[in-house]
C-alpha cells in the first residue's frame, strides 16, 4: 500500500513539474521577440562606427579614456538629451585589441538627471524589462550598457563586462 502511495505522489510531482514548464507567457514571449528585434535594429544602425574614425568624424569624443570591464567611452555631445532614440545612443565603447587597435564594443544609451535626490524612474528603453538602467551618480544620469558587438557573460544590457579586462 505503501509503494502505491509513493507511485501516485510521484506521477503528481511529474505531471505538476510538466504543468509548470510547459505553460508560456505570451506576453514575455512577446516581449522577448520585440526586445531582439529593436536590439537587431540598432545593431545596424550603429554597425559604422566599428570604424572609430567615422564615430569622430561624427563628432564623437573619448570622455573617459579606458575604464576597466568597459572600454572607452566616446560620446556624442549633441545626442544628450533626455529623449532615448534606439537607433542613436550618446556613447559608443571601444576597446583596444592586441594591437592597439581600437575595436567597438558596446553602445551606451544616456539621459541627464536634474535632481539627483528625486531622479524619477528610469527612463523607457527596449520593450520589455530585461534592460536595467542604473543612476551614476558621479555624472548625474541614467544609463544603459548595451553589448552589441563583445559578448558580455553577464548578459546584453550588464553595467561591466568582463570579457573587456582591466587593461593591464
Amino acid at each position: 500500500m505503501e509503494t502505491k502511495h509513493l507511485l501516485k505522489m510521484y506521477v503528481l510531482i511529474a505531471l505538476s513539474t510538466l504543468t509548470v514548464g510547459c505553460s508560456t507567457d505570451d506576453d514575455n514571449e512577446e516581449s522577448l521577440a520585440l526586445w531582439e528585434i529593436e536590439v537587431n535594429e540598432l545593431k545596424t544602425a550603429t554597425a559604422k562606427y566599428r570604424d572609430v574614425q567615422v564615430a569622430a568624424d561624427e563628432g564623437f569624443i573619448d570622455v573617459s579614456g579606458f575604464v576597466p570591464n568597459m572600454g572607452h567611452h566616446y560620446l556624442s555631445p549633441s545626442r544628450v538629451d533626455d529623449i532615448v532614440k534606439l537607433d542613436e545612443p550618446e556613447i559608443v565603447l571601444y576597446a583596444p585589441d592586441t594591437n592597439g587597435i581600437m575595436q567597438m564594443v558596446a553602445v551606451e544609451f544616456v539621459v541627464p538627471v536634474e535632481d539627483l535626490e528625486n531622479p524619477g524612474a528610469p527612463p523607457e528603453g527596449f520593450t520589455g524589462d530585461l534592460d536595467v538602467w542604473h543612476l551614476n551618480t558621479n555624472l548625474s544620469q541614467w544609463q544603459l550598457h548595451v553589448w552589441v558587438v563583445r559578448e558580455n557573460p553577464d548578459g546584453i544590457f550588464a553595467e561591466f563586462n568582463p570579457a573587456i579586462g582591466t587593461g593591464d
